[in-house]
């Protein structure tokens, strides 16, 4: 006898876990489970860096020097020399793919929801016969 309380105690506790339930739903409706990807984008911008400097020589002289966004421009004067170093902005655009899974959520109508779209539909096609009557009934 106890074997059997047992038995019955361990049926009525044990149930179906989320998992199960999610499958389930998963084949009556394949669409809740649509993958989806969110884009992020950042964007840096680099300020530009100045730089100078100065040496002393007793040549006269001016160089430039351009390469990509750097630009450097040495100019001798007599004993000096002024190095004016310049590196332009630059804007770093990055893109990151996020996927991830969209659960949807559709809500189904309840039985009274059902019932009462059906009465609805019930009074009408009584209505719709009662006038129907009526107008035989005129003619006839």
């Amino acid at each position: 006898m106890k074997w059997l309380v047992k038995l019955i105690l361990l049926l009525l506790l044990t149930s179906c876990s989320a998992q199960w339930h999610l499958k389930k739903a998963v084949q009556k409706d394949p669409m809740i489970l649509k993958k989806d990807t969110l884009v992020v984008q950042d964007t840096f911008v680099v300020p530009p860096v100045v730089l100078k400097d100065t040496v002393t020589l007793k040549q006269h002289d001016t160089i430039t020097i351009t390469k990509d966004r750097l630009r450097v421009k040495i100019v001798k004067v007599n004993d000096t020399l002024i190095i004016d170093a310049k590196c332009d902005s630059d804007t770093i655009v990055r893109t990151i793919e996020v996927p991830y899974d969209k659960i949807v959520y559709v809500e189904q109508e309840t039985f009274i929801q059902k019932a009462q779209k059906w009465i609805v539909r019930l009074l009408l096609i009584v209505v719709g016969f009662k006038i129907l009557q009526r107008i035989i009934e005129k003619y006839i």
